[in-house]
């Protein structure tokens, strides 16, 4: 199972080609795999000021819509807040909610900036 970072949703949006997204690549490589988002991505997206264009939105819950989202929990919450604790590197409060979201619900993460990851214990990253 895999745990798709923000990052990899908003690169399949803002593409205009959405066969060159990393999205659709890593759907083309292992096709049979689950694939899940974090509650705290959809936070993320709809930060940016261009999910307030209808367009945009449609494209958001277009890709959302057949991913499995996966709940911010008290147990999420507690590793998250152990994972910026205990990390020799800076981990934003975001991406320990989306490595603990993975972690405990033992999915490997797809992401595009691999070192706002590093060195988080028991994360398995996906490389393409």
């Amino acid at each position: 199972m895999v745990i798709l970072d923000t990052n990899i949703i908003i690169d399949h949006i803002r593409l205009p080609k959405k066969s060159d997204s990393y999205l659709v690549k890593i759907v083309r490589l292992i096709p049979e795999e689950t694939f899940a988002i974090s509650f705290i991505s959809i936070q993320e997206l709809y930060i940016g000021q261009s999910s307030k264009l209808i367009e945009k939105e449609k494209d958001i819950l277009a890709v959302i819509r057949v991913l499995q989202l996966l709940p911010y929990t008290y147990e999420v919450a507690q590793f998250a807040g152990e994972i910026i604790r205990d990390s020799k590197n800076p981990v934003s409060f975001a991406d320990a909610a989306i490595a603990a979201t993975a972690i405990i619900n033992g999915f490997q993460l797809f992401t595009l900036n691999k070192r706002h990851f590093e060195g988080i214990k028991g994360l398995e990253i996906i490389d393409l």
